[in-house]
């Protein structure tokens, strides 16, 4: 072996300095020897012989053969059987040098592991089995059913029924002289006498609920307290969901109106107007985002258009809705328009806004329902 082998068990040598387990094979590693490490580059990229891995792959498979029929056949199986295996296994593996036949070999292995757990535990079982037959031969011989075979013959010995006698002579002491009694299924009370040594004792007196001088105290019962009075029932307000729909509609759709009238009357040409001067109201910023909201609805509907002024003024115009006719070849372009805080006042401050083009709209009365109505408030 060259000095890039890997750690092996030492060799003992004899006085002529060959080796005990020498054979013809010299070449052959020991079953406890690693495989030899491949330092050589050349080595490493060398391509495998194609008839040896063919060889080895053949000779995997008949293992993997052995050891399923092993498998099925545990019974009859040895530990002998399964190191036979794991050495034959372990020669095969000093010479793989594939994916393919290393895959083999996990496999291999994985079915040798699952076979020794199996005799391992058939080993464990095995050990504590009970041998019926001899338990019944030593009981046939305590109830004296043997003498019946022992009486045909001219002279029974004696040295087999000593104990017998021994128990025969405790029994008539312990029965004022009476001999055992023996039937036709033999002597069940010289069976009884020996397992009575292992009852000797004095039976205790338990109780489950402690000793008997125990004085149960009686439960203290408290006052009953007095149930409180139940609150009148309030039945809550009903909502009349549909007309409060119809109503949020209506004025939803009359806010609109008001906000397409508006637009025709500062636009009447069509010309276009600042997009700002008409939604900015300058006391309130949530009714200028609600001016913003009900515009969007009148540019779905094409009665407002927007341009863009050569200054860059956002301008909006008052347009009429298109035909039938033409409504398929109309493009629609959508923009998302963002109005915050700075925003508002920037726009009022840059076009001098001082009065709201659309007119306030008056919340007072909302509030006041709303507020005046405790189950919503």
């Amino acid at each position: 072996m060259s000095a890039e082998a890997g750690p092996s068990r030492p060799r003992h040598t004899t006085q002529n300095g060959h080796s005990p387990m020498q054979t013809n094979h010299d070449d052959r590693p020991l079953p406890t020897q690693k495989r030899r490490k491949i330092t050589d580059v050349n080595e490493i990229f060398e391509k495998p012989d194609i008839e040896e891995q063919m060889k080895l792959n053949k000779e995997y498979r008949a293992l993997q053969n052995q050891a399923e029929e092993m498998r099925a056949n545990l019974t009859n199986s040895t530990t002998q059987d399964l190191l036979n295996a794991m050495s034959k296994q372990e020669d095969l593996f000093v010479n793989v040098r594939d994916t393919g036949i290393g895959t083999l070999d996990a496999n291999l292995m994985k079915t040798n592991t699952e076979n020794a757990m199996a005799l391992a535990k058939k080993f464990k079982i095995d050990g504590v089995n009970f041998d019926i037959d001899e338990f019944f031969i030593k009981l046939k011989g305590h109830l004296g059913l043997d003498r019946i075979e022992l009486a045909d013959q001219d002279q029974p010995s004696d040295d087999d029924d000593d104990e017998d006698d021994e128990l025969d002579e405790s029994l008539q002491a312990r029965g004022g002289g009476k001999g055992a009694r023996k039937g036709v299924l033999g002597d069940w009370e010289k069976i009884g006498w020996m397992a009575a040594k292992y009852y000797r004792r004095i039976p205790g007196v338990e109780f489950m609920y402690g000793p008997l001088s125990k004085i149960h105290e009686k439960k203290q019962v408290g006052p009953r307290q007095k149930k409180k009075a139940l609150a009148p029932e309030v039945r809550p307000e009903e909502v009349q969901q549909e007309n409060g729909k119809q109503k949020s509609k209506d004025d939803f759709t009359s806010n609109v109106k008001i906000v397409k009238k508006v637009l025709s009357q500062l636009d009447p040409g069509g010309e276009g107007i600042n997009f700002f001067e008409l939604v900015i109201h300058p006391d309130d910023f949530g009714q200028s985002v609600e001016n913003c909201f009900f515009v969007s609805f009148l540019l779905n509907q094409g009665l407002a258009g927007m341009d863009l002024a050569n200054d860059g003024r956002i301008l909006i115009k008052d347009t009429e809705p298109p035909d039938e006719m033409d409504g398929e070849h109309i493009v629609k372009n959508q923009a998302v328009v963002e109005l915050d805080i700075q925003t508002w006042k920037d726009a009022k401050r840059i076009f001098n806004i001082t009065k709201p083009s659309i007119p306030h709209r008056d919340y007072t009365a909302v509030r006041k329902q709303m507020a005046g109505n405790a189950w919503y408030s």
